[in-house]
C-alpha cells in the first residue's frame, strides 16, 4: 500500500511539474525556446528599424497571463515609434530616446524576421538571434500555452 501511495504522489508531482504554463518562442514549425511562464519573466525584443536603420529595444514582462510592454528604447524618432505623452513617460538618455511606463498588454506576440532587421529575442536570460535561424519573412510567435 505504501508503494502505491508513493507512486501516486510521484505521479501527481510529475503532472504538476509538466503541466505548468510555458512560454513558447519560435516559428510555426520550430521551437527556439520553451520556458516556464513565471510571473515577472523578462522578455526583450531587439531589432533594427526598417526605415530609420537604427536599433530598437522593447522590454516586456510576463504578468498575469499577458506580456506587458514596459519600455521602448530607440536611437531615432520616426514612423512606428512611440513619442506621444499618452504612450508613457518620454525621456532622453545619451543617444537613446526612451519611453517608460508604457504598460501595453498583449496575449501573444507575432513578429517577423526581415532583411537587415536583426530580430533578436532574449527570454529567461537566453539570447536568440532569430534572424540567423530563420529566413526573412518568417513569422515568429511568442505565446503562453
Amino acid at each position: 500500500m505504501k508503494k502505491i501511495l508513493l507512486a501516486v504522489v510521484a505521479l501527481v508531482i510529475l503532472f504538476a511539474l509538466t503541466t505548468s504554463p510555458k512560454i513558447f518562442v519560435g516559428s510555426e514549425n520550430q521551437a527556439v525556446a520553451v520556458v516556464d511562464a513565471a510571473q515577472g519573466l523578462p522578455l526583450t525584443i531587439e531589432f533594427m528599424h526598417s526605415v530609420q536603420k537604427t536599433p530598437v529595444i522593447e522590454e516586456l514582462e510576463y504578468r498575469d497571463g499577458e506580456f506587458v510592454l514596459l519600455r521602448t528604447r530607440y536611437k531615432s524618432l520616426g514612423v512606428g515609434l512611440p513619442f506621444d505623452a499618452a504612450d508613457g513617460h518620454f525621456r532622453r538618455e545619451g543617444d537613446w530616446f526612451i519611453m517608460d511606463d508604457m504598460n501595453r498588454r498583449f496575449k501573444g506576440l507575432e513578429l517577423r524576421t526581415g532583411k537587415g532587421t536583426r530580430l533578436t529575442v532574449t527570454v529567461a536570460g537566453n539570447r536568440f538571434e532569430l534572424y540567423k535561424k530563420f529566413p526573412p519573412g518568417t513569422k515568429i510567435i511568442v505565446k503562453r500555452f
